[in-house]
């Protein structure tokens, strides 16, 4: 039931992205404000470390069978050459695997819960410093906040063990974003970032592939986020192939 509900809050996200035309007033250059929301499909992987533990991977299989909750989005507002961009990610999943041990001749039951809880929002200005009919690069700055929890529980006979490693993190950010026309209605979207602060380094790479329909801008990429984290965590890295829709108002 979990499952269904997600898929279908993002049908109704893509749909929603058919139903808002593109404004007529296409001008990048433009001085009124401009709006573009997307809602995106992110078929990520995500391998955690805690602080002096094992590394804990869930895989995207793992993510639709035991999904608690998830979104994605992004939003960003535009006049002239500047702009305000935002990214939003909220996930919730938790997995349990269960089995036995043989321990001096005895079988013992074994259970292990594995569970991730995270946000991701990032907000940043841009300013477009290069920009022809085929090309646009813009400058980002801005900051990133993460919080991410990590309950571990252990169940091995009469031996229990329970944690919850977590971080808050604040990170200033800076990086570029653009795209690059390769024919009509079809372009490739960038945006790479990096920065440092509540962890040692984080970064973030994005590539997509674009096409223009007439009401939306469909796309389909790559992104990768990783992150060398401190205290009760020490690394973590989210990546996978995404889809998604854009759409002006």
């Amino acid at each position: 039931m979990k499952i269904r509900l997600f898929r279908n809050i993002v049908l109704i996200c893509l749909l929603a992205g058919l139903l808002v035309p593109v404004s007529a007033a296409d001008s990048k250059n433009s001085d009124e404000w401009q709006f573009e929301g997307d809602v995106y499909l992110w078929g990520a992987s995500i391998d955690a470390k805690p602080d002096g533990g094992d590394n804990v991977h869930i895989s995207f299989s793992d993510l639709l069978d035991n999904l608690d909750m998830a979104f994605m989005g992004g939003f960003v507002a535009s006049k002239g050459k500047w702009s305000v961009v935002t990214d939003l990610i909220y996930l919730d999943v938790e997995d349990d695997q269960t089995g036995s041990a043989r321990v001096l001749g005895h079988n013992i039951r074994t259970k292990v819960d594995i569970g991730l809880e995270a946000w991701i929002v990032t907000l940043a200005g841009g300013y477009t410093v290069m920009e022809t009919d085929e090309f646009r690069l813009d400058i980002l700055a801005g900051g990133r906040y993460t919080w991410i929890k990590l309950p571990l529980e252990f169940d091995i006979g009469a031996l229990k063990e329970k944690t919850s490693p977590s971080e808050h993190i604040w990170d200033g950010i800076v990086g570029v974003r653009g795209d690059v026309v390769l024919a009509d209605k079809w372009s490739i979207f960038y945006r790479a970032d990096v920065g440092s602060g509540g962890s040692d380094l984080t970064k973030q790479g994005l590539l997509a592939l674009e096409y223009e329909f007439d009401s939306f801008v469909a796309s389909v990429g790559y992104r990768y986020m990783d992150y060398d984290l401190r205290n009760d965590l020490d690394d973590l890295t989210i990546k996978g192939p995404i889809a998604g829709v854009r759409y002006r108002f």
